[in-house]
C-alpha cells in the first residue's frame, strides 16, 4: 500500500528541483563544453553536434517503450534509477579517452534523459496529484524554467576553473545524490493506476473524448502540432544569434535572446496564477499561436530593434507555455490511462523533429538567407497553430464547456 502523497507543493518543488538539474547538466550545458570537448577530443565542433542529434534520435527511439514503462510500474521508481543511470553515463563520458566512447557515452547519456526528464515527470505528477495534475505540472516546469538561468553562466564559470570532464563528474554528483534520492523520496507514494472511486479522478483517468475516433484524430493532431514546435523551437535554439546577425541586430543579439528567458518564466507565471479560469485549449492556443507570431515581427520589424524585442517577448511567452501544454493537453483530452504511453510517442516524435530542424534551417539560412529561413520556421509554427484550431471541433461535438471559439 503507498505511503500518502505529500502536497502538491511539494511535489512540484521536489520534481521541480529534479528537473532543473536534469535539464542543467544533460542538456543546457552541453552548449557551453561541446567546444572544449572538441578541442580535447580532436573531433571537429561540427562533428560533437552531430553527434548530440545522433543522440536525440536514439532518444526518439527510446522513448515510446519509456512510457509504456512508466504507466506499468512506480514513475518514481523508473525516474531513480534514470538519475542513477545518467550519473554513471556522465561519470564514463568523463573518463573515457577515445573518440569512439566519446561517442558512445555522449549518446548514451542522453538517451537516460527519457527516464528522468518532462515526460517522465508529467507522468509522476499526474499519479500523485490526480485532481490537481494541471497545477502541479505547471509549477513543476516554473521552477524547472530556471534550468538555463543557472547552468548556463554555472557551466562557464566552471570552465574556467576545472576541465571539462571534471565538470561532468561534478554533475554526475548532483544527479546521484539529489535527484535520486529526491526522486527516491517520492516512490512507494505513487499509485499503479489512477484513483476511480472519486468523480474528479475518474474524470482525469478517463479524459474528455469518449469517441474512439475523435481520439484517434485529435493525437494525430497533437503529434503535428508538437512537432512543429519542436521544429521551431529547436531551430531557433540553434540559429538564433547567426540570424539576428544577419539581419543586422548582432549588437543587440545577446539582449533579444536574454529576453526569451523571463517571458518564458512570465508566462508560466500567468499560467499558474490564472489556474482553471482558462481553459486548457485556450492556453494552447496562445502557446502555438505565439511562436510564429513572434517569430512574424522579427521577420517583419526587418532589423528594428523594438520588433526584435517583442519577438523576444512573445516567442518567449509562447515557448513557456508550450512545455506546460505538452504535458496538460494530452492528460486532459485522453485521460491518466495510458497517458505514458502517449507522452512517450509524443516525446519520440518530437525527438526526432528535434534532431533534425537545426540542420534543415541551417542549410536554408546558408543557401538562401535568413529571411526565407525565418519565413520557413514560421510557417512550421503555423502549421501547428492550425493543428491545434482543427482539435477545437472535436471538443465542441465532443459537448465540452468552455471551449474557446475561433
Amino acid at each position: 500500500m503507498p505511503k500518502p502523497a505529500p502536497s502538491d507543493f511539494v511535489i512540484a518543488l521536489l520534481i521541480g528541483i529534479t528537473q532543473t538539474i536534469g535539464y542543467g547538466s544533460l542538456y543546457y550545458s552541453f552548449g557551453v563544453l561541446a567546444p572544449f570537448m572538441a578541442e580535447d577530443t580532436g573531433l571537429s565542433l561540427t562533428f560533437v553536434y552531430g553527434l548530440f542529434s545522433i543522440a536525440l534520435l536514439a532518444s526518439g527511439f527510446v522513448a515510446p517503450r519509456a512510457g509504456r514503462l512508466f504507466d506499468g510500474t512506480d514513475p518514481a521508481r523508473v525516474m531513480a534509477i534514470g538519475s542513477c543511470i545518467s550519473a554513471a553515463a556522465l561519470v564514463l563520458w568523463a573518463l573515457v579517452l577515445g573518440k569512439v566512447a566519446f561517442g558512445a557515452f555522449l549518446i548514451l547519456t542522453q538517451t537516460s534523459s527519457v527516464l528522468v526528464l518532462y515526460e517522465a515527470a508529467f507522468v509522476l505528477a499526474a499519479r500523485l496529484s490526480p485532481t490537481n495534475a494541471r497545477r502541479t505540472i505547471t509549477g513543476i516546469t516554473l521552477i524547472a524554467g530556471f534550468a538555463s538561468t543557472i547552468f548556463w553562466p554555472l557551466t562557464s564559470w566552471l570552465t574556467g576553473l576545472i576541465e571539462w570532464r571534471t565538470i561532468l563528474l561534478v554533475f554526475a554528483a548532483l544527479n546521484l545524490f539529489v535527484c535520486a534520492p529526491l526522486h527516491l523520496v517520492l516512490m512507494r507514494r505513487t499509485p499503479r493506476a489512477m484513483p476511480s472511486e472519486a468523480d474528479a479522478g475518474q474524470k482525469l483517468a478517463e479524459g474528455t473524448l469518449a469517441s474512439a475516433r475523435d481520439r484517434t484524430v485529435a493525437f494525430r493532431l497533437l503529434l503535428v502540432a508538437f512537432a512543429a514546435n519542436a521544429f521551431v523551437m529547436s531551430a531557433v535554439h540553434l540559429h538564433l544569434i547567426g540570424l539576428l546577425g544577419a539581419l543586422g541586430l548582432g549588437a543587440s543579439a545577446a539582449l533579444i535572446g536574454a529576453l526569451i528567458g523571463p517571458a518564458q518564466v512570465a508566462g508560466r507565471i500567468a499560467e499558474f496564477t490564472a489556474g482553471p479560469r482558462i481553459s486548457v485549449m485556450s492556453v494552447a492556443l496562445f502557446a502555438t499561436g505565439a511562436l510564429p507570431a513572434g517569430l512574424g515581427f522579427l521577420i517583419g520589424g526587418s532589423g528594428y530593434l523594438p520588433a526584435a524585442i517583442v519577438f523576444a517577448l512573445v516567442f518567449g511567452a509562447g515557448q513557456g507555455l508550450s512545455y506546460i501544454v505538452r504535458g496538460v493537453l494530452p492528460l486532459t483530452l485522453f485521460g491518466a490511462n495510458g497517458y505514458g504511453a502517449r507522452t512517450g510517442k509524443i516525446n519520440s516524435v518530437r525527438l526526432f523533429v528535434s534532431a533534425g530542424a537545426p540542420f534543415l534551417a541551417a542549410a536554408i539560412f546558408e543557401r538562401f538567407g535568413a529571411d526565407p529561413a525565418l519565413g520557413v520556421i514560421a510557417a512550421a509554427g503555423l502549421v501547428g497553430f492550425v493543428a491545434i484550431i482543427a482539435i477545437v471541433p472535436i471538443l465542441r461535438r465532443a459537448g465540452q464547456p468552455g471551449t474557446p471559439s475561433t
